[in-house]
């Protein structure tokens, strides 16, 4: 087995390359089908603790004709605050397989990957049986470790894998607290960000119920963090047309909004978005901002001076004493946040 090394400011650390998992696989010229195998991502474990993870630990791929060939994809996520680069895949003998199983199966070759915290990448593991009977064989990963965080940064860092597994299987209530858990441990990759999110929105499941809009609510969500705008755009749909008295109807046409202003950049249908959940919704929670969000798509779509009327009437919203040239704020967080903001954008807009 090679060495890698785990790499801190003039420390060299030595790590040993991984093999992940066994690959259970199998062939038969009798052609028959069979099942998928796998069961949860299993970590590494290295030096100062190794959160590599693979979707599945044991590949099977059934029972398949000699000469047939069948690709399997499995994803490498780092799971810690650490920095891991994947320096190379490979096929290894396993004390269960003969000599020539290896010969039988084949994997994507690779750059040099870097994952950093919360990234994966997806690869494909390819089996062609060339003789009758079981196969066996290792799948490996040769990485390199850069160390940037305290062990114990890595170990809070799988409180939000634990939140999202139990999200994932329902038990919403155990996975508000261990979001919770999570954020009061001070992480400090992305899933921060994720978590700040989900956790309010949870927390009111317990209070509202958490229904197929609520399901719903969570998948697009999901979806907009893996990159999937158009179905996180679709999901949110479906919740302001068919739970429009719910209580997400308009937190999902704030988030279709967002998406729209901040990710896919389509100003006009942000600002009709944004316009639409002020006028059905105007005690919402989110009329402030869908209000700011308004200006900022008729500044983006050139639309300067109504955007300055908007922000204007944002101000106004929150001001508490305007009297001989004095402008201030009301006497409380949430207007003076949003005053601020106001004078902010429109002195960026050089309109103030």
């Amino acid at each position: 087995m090679s060495e890698a090394r785990c790499r801190k400011p003039s420390v060299l650390r030595p790590l040993l390359s991984a093999v992940l998992t066994a690959a259970i696989l199998q062939a038969c010229s009798s052609g028959g089908s069979g099942s998928s195998g796998g069961s949860k991502a299993t970590p590494l474990i290295g030096q100062n603790g190794t959160y590599l993870f693979i979707s599945t630990p044991d590949f099977y791929f059934g029972t398949l004709d000699v000469g047939t060939v069948k690709t399997q994809k499995i994803q490498i996520s780092n799971r810690g605050a650490d920095v891991y680069t994947l320096k190379s895949l490979g096929i290894e003998s396993s004390k269960e397989g003969g000599k020539d199983d290896v010969e039988q199966y084949t994997t994507d070759i690779i750059d040099e990957v870097v994952l950093n915290p919360a990234e994966a990448i997806s690869v494909g593991v390819t089996f062609q049986p060339i003789t009758e009977g079981r196969k066996f064989a290792d799948f490996t990963v040769d990485y390199e470790t850069l160390q940037q965080v305290d062990e114990s940064v890595n170990v809070n860092e799988q409180k939000f894998y634990k939140a999202k597994d139990l999200e994932d299987s329902g038990d919403y209530q155990a996975a508000r607290q261990s979001y919770s858990d999570y954020i009061d441990g001070d992480p400090v990759t992305v899933n921060k960000r994720k978590a700040a999110i989900k956790l309010p929105v949870i927390s009111e499941s317990g209070i509202y119920g958490d229904g197929e809009d609520f399901d719903l609510y969570l998948d697009a969500l999901d979806q907009r963090e893996s990159g999937d705008l158009e179905n996180a755009s679709v999901q949110l749909e479906i919740i302001h047309t068919l739970y429009s008295d719910g209580y997400l109807a308009d937190d999902a046409l704030y988030l279709q909004g967002y998406i729209q202003l901040m990710d896919e950049k389509d100003y006009s249908a942000a600002l009709q978005t944004m316009q639409r959940l002020r006028n059905e919704y105007p005690d919402s929670t989110y009329y402030d901002t869908a209000l700011y969000s308004e200006a900022m798509a008729q500044h983006e779509l050139g639309n300067s001076a109504i955007a300055r009327e908007i922000l204007l009437d944002l101000r106004y919203r929150h001001t508490g004493v305007d009297t001989l040239g004095i402008t201030l704020a009301k006497d409380n967080l949430v207007s003076r946040l949003w005053f601020d903001r106001a004078n902010e954008a429109l002195e960026r807009m050089g309109t103030a």
